[in-house]
């Protein structure tokens, strides 16, 4: 019996997925946070693991240390200033391609956490802010 195809509506909030990402003009493999869905898309935050941009803000950010979560093996950010929305085509293409990868949900403390963060931001827009608050449930 065939599987069902994939649903990008379907994936559960929070969790984190890894698909290719064109920036800088190149396609580089980005880990991203889902936190809700929109019609055609996959409302996300990117996570990196190149946490020294972000030494002198860290109160500004969602911080995992190195293996307090296992959907990151390295000391990973999540800046909710980082908001991308991702086409459920773009997502599509990805499984096609054998470039998805989903690396499930995030500790059940992430919606608390990130709030947290995204409320007492000072450095977060107002539209930002008050979008990834909405969409976060608050």
């Amino acid at each position: 019996m065939a599987s069902a195809p994939f649903d990008p509506a379907s994936m559960p909030r929070f969790s984190v997925i890894k698909i290719p990402a064109t920036l800088d003009g190149q396609k580089q493999f980005k880990r991203f946070v889902v936190i809700s869905h929109i019609p055609g898309y996959v409302y996300c935050l990117k996570a990196t693991s190149q946490t020294a941009a972000f030494e002198a803000c860290r109160d500004c950010v969602l911080t995992y240390k190195k293996g307090e979560c296992k959907q990151f093996e390295k000391e990973t950010v999540i800046d909710p200033r980082n908001q991308f929305p991702i086409s459920h085509a773009e997502l599509k293409k990805s499984i096609q391609d054998g470039e998805f990868e989903d690396h499930g949900c995030l500790p059940s403390d992430f919606r608390e956490r990130m709030t947290e963060v995204v409320k007492n931001s000072r450095v977060i827009e107002p539209r930002k802010k008050a979008r990834l608050l909405k969409e976060l449930g608050e």
